[in-house]
């Protein structure tokens, strides 16, 4: 049996061990949530828990959407422990194993985040010194996130280069299932970029640190998902049926007249004219000239940063990159030193369109970024009275999301919370908005 942790936590099930830790999937009582606790081993050395307790309370500084948040350490009975979030407990390792294929559109973009996370260790001065692909969750539909610091090291020199190729070396694996290096990733997954294939080969081979992973992985061009065909079901007989049966009735009607002697006289024959008659031919109607109806076209007119819960103001000077057809300047938030739900509600946009709009296309967002979208007649005194469209997380660098048709009026873009930056800030960017009808 482990030793005795906080009334707080509450072991559940057993998940096996990582080296000389022992992990678990808890309760944490006072908050309601499940929790991962893993447990070093009583017979480690001293050193070895120092080293324990340093990697993880290094990792608790951290707050990355890519980096499993941890929520509490300390010491018990001779031995040390952790708490930290509970990410689904399925590593790149066991889809490996169930030979699970990830696709690039959901694979890239982790891919990228991960590196992200990475720099932000290596910024804040931690090496994680033991990347596989156990040390990685990625649960279906959750993002995935470097976990397991504290880990028995087993790079001898510590080292944020090490970290960096260990990191590409596991994702190009998860990719080919094959030794790195072996096949290049974009022959193995149909619709990868083979910028992907240079990412990692300059990541795997030195030349790129953490950061420069990330930035090209973010950048690299991602194929849109094939629609899935429709799958053929029973239902495609009741049609088919009909058209079966009055084809038989059809059929039967026209063999019962060609067989008839005296067939009925369905329709009334024309008369016979006693004379020749001349008939007028009537005049052709002038030519109809089909007229296309206008199309009604959604017109961004201007854009306001919103800050109702700050100073009122986030960056006003850059307000108009993002509205300005220029994929490349972009308008961006305030750098927060802390995660911004502890400081406020959000922070966004507000664009004030004229015309219909069905559909809404962000470009230029950080991954990671969690977004509400509103809407408002015009920009409402109070926020309670904006009203909620849609809400979710970016996954890449594009917000796109399709509403009920919606006349003129105030679309808000809100952020609620930032993914950390490389300097340990947390921030996010608008490049381009736009509205389609």
């Amino acid at each position: 049996m482990p030793p005795s942790l906080p009334d707080r936590y509450r072991l559940e099930v057993r998940q096996g061990r990582d080296g000389d830790i022992e992990e678990w999937l808890a309760t944490d009582t006072a908050l309601d949530r499940p929790v991962l606790v893993r447990i070093l081993d009583a017979q480690a050395s001293n050193e070895r828990q120092l080293a324990f307790l340093d990697s993880v309370r290094g990792a608790a500084g951290i707050h990355h959407n890519h980096l499993v948040a941890i929520y509490s350490v300390g010491t018990l009975e001779g031995s040390a422990y952790c708490v930290s979030e509970w990410a689904g407990g399925m590593t790149l390792r066991d889809r490996a194993k169930a030979h699970e294929h990830i696709p690039p559109e959901e694979f890239v973009p982790n891919a990228a985040g991960l590196s992200d996370a990475l720099a932000a260790m290596h910024a804040a001065g931690l090496v994680h010194g033991a990347i596989d692909a156990d040390a990685i969750y990625f649960s279906s539909a959750h993002p995935a996130k470097i976990a397991r610091c504290g880990r028995t090291q087993t790079d001898p020199s510590r080292s944020a280069v090490a970290d960096v190729t260990n990191l590409a070396n596991t994702l190009e694996a998860a990719l080919t299932h094959t030794d790195p290096g072996a096949v290049a990733p974009s022959q193995v997954i149909d619709r990868l970029s083979p910028a992907v294939d240079g990412a990692l080969h300059e990541a795997r081979t030195g030349n790129f640190d953490a950061g420069a992973l990330a930035s090209a992985l973010y950048t690299a061009p991602t194929a849109p998902t094939r629609k899935r065909p429709k799958e053929w079901g029973w239902r495609w007989l009741i049609p088919t049926g009909i058209l079966t049966v009055m084809a038989v009735v059809l059929i039967g009607i026209a063999t019962t007249l060609l067989n008839d002697p005296n067939p009925p006289e369905l329709l009334p024959l024309p008369a016979t004219p006693s004379s020749t008659m001349t008939i007028q031919e009537p005049a052709r109607p002038a030519p109809t000239v089909a007229v296309t109806p206008a199309v009604a076209v959604t017109r961004i007119l201007n854009a306001t940063a919103y800050d109702p819960f700050g100073s009122g103001g986030e960056h006003d000077e850059l307000v108009s990159s993002a509205i300005d057809g220029d994929f490349v300047t972009a308008w961006k938030t305030e750098s927060y030193l802390d995660p911004l739900p502890r400081l406020k509600a959000g922070v966004g946009l507000a664009i004030d369109v004229s015309g219909p709009s069905t559909s809404l296309t962000v470009t230029g967002v950080r991954d990671g970024t969690v977004w509400g979208l509103y809407w408002a007649p015009d920009i409402p005194t109070n926020f309670t009275d904006w009203k909620l469209v849609d809400t979710g997380t970016v996954r890449g660098s594009e917000l796109t999301t399709s509403f009920a048709p919606q006349i003129d009026g105030v679309w808000l873009i809100w952020f609620v919370d930032l993914p950390a930056s490389n300097d340990g800030t947390y921030n996010s960017t608008i490049a381009e908005v736009r509205f389609l009808s």
